[in-house]
């Protein structure tokens, strides 16, 4: 037997097609202002679209239903696999044009000093002096930053968030934390000579340990996280998607303070208006999903957004309003990973 088909649970389903449509188009016109597609954001709706679909696709089966109600959700069935087949591909070159417009600071950070001296092509003039064709190693800028393989812990807050997670790993479920830990050590792997790279680091991470102490020690959190620990093995071992996410979304964050990393002017009001467009594209993922843990990033996202608005120092205000935006691609990075979404099903009461 099938299940009986309610008015109610119809019109639920409805307003949840209703919700994804507008998130599809604001994600389209949010995407289309700021001239790129976020691949995070791709596969966290992607995510949340899969589940709608199967959802819709229940509902057709139910029994009592009219046909002529069936036959329009099948055709929004049908439309939702056709989008749903889309934005893989999508997907795939948001991630091929975003690692195009972040510099291979990686590479750069394996060469030798030696290898940067600029080689002296010369010819003569007219009357015989010699002209060089390329700018002496003194003319080229300096990079705004580089990445390198081994984070530096100088604020402490790899070694404290660490500690934390291992104390509370005896009774907690520990992929969360761990997965924001992460966060921690990829902005630890940057340099920059650049006196604003203490703040680009420091506050960014200050911002995620709490996010870490909140999970393990403050309510609903750690209650949550104890109950799941009673339900599901321990995982404290990222895998590469959830590796790749992140790298990606630490290494978006310190392509937006390269302006300020090299000493540039920045457009602090343009910086705050890209934050604004990512909160207000924050992923809340489906109604299976726990919120209340979810409404915690939100929170912090809005408190970064906040301090960016109102403190006085531009480079700070880059600063926030990039830390809002990096919250936000690692919610949507969140949502589009398996593990991790699941998690946050299993915690819903």
């Amino acid at each position: 037997m099938g299940e009986t088909y309610q008015l109610e649970d119809l019109i639920d389903r409805l307003l949840l097609i209703v919700t994804l449509n507008s998130t599809l188009v604001h994600f389209l016109i949010s995407s289309q202002v700021e001239g790129h597609f976020d691949p995070d954001r791709v596969d966290s709706l992607t995510q949340g679209l899969i589940k709608t679909r199967s959802w819709m696709e229940e509902a057709t089966k139910m029994e009592g239903v009219p046909s002529s109600t069936s036959n329009i959700m099948a055709l929004i069935v049908k439309r939702l696999s056709q989008i749903e087949n889309l934005l893989p591909r999508l997907s795939e070159k948001a991630k091929q044009l975003e690692a195009a417009e972040t510099p291979a600071q990686e590479i750069l950070s394996l060469l030798d000093d030696s290898s940067k001296l600029a080689v002296k092509m010369v010819q003569e003039d007219e009357d015989g002096q010699q002209v060089s064709l390329v700018k002496s190693e003194e003319e080229i800028p300096p990079e705004p930053y580089r990445r390198v393989d081994v984070e530096d812990d100088e604020f402490g807050l790899i070694g404290q968030t660490e500690r934390l997670i291992k104390q509370y790993s005896k009774r907690c479920h520990v992929l969360l934390p761990t997965f924001w830990l992460e966060v921690i050590r990829q902005i630890h792997k940057y340099r920059s000579e650049s006196p604003y790279i203490g703040d680009a680091i420091e506050t960014p991470s200050k911002v995620i340990a709490r996010i870490v102490r909140g999970l393990l020690t403050e309510a609903p959190g750690a209650r949550l996280l104890q109950d799941l620990s009673k339900q599901r093995s321990q995982e404290n071992i990222l895998n590469a998607t959830e590796m790749e996410r992140i790298e990606r979304a630490v290494a978006r964050y310190f392509h937006g303070l390269e302006g300020i990393l090299s000493n540039k002017e920045p457009n602090v009001t343009e910086k705050i208006n890209e934050a604004h467009s990512a909160l207000d594209g924050f992923g809340w993922g489906g109604p299976e999903l726990e919120k209340r843990l979810i409404k915690r990033i939100h929170q912090r996202c809005e408190e970064a957004l906040d301090n960016a608005e109102s403190v006085t120092d531009e480079s700070r205000q880059v600063v926030y309003a990039e830390i809002t935006k990096m919250l936000c691609k690692l919610q949507h990075a969140i949502l589009a990973e398996p593990r991790l979404r699941e998690i946050l099903a299993l915690m819903k009461p």
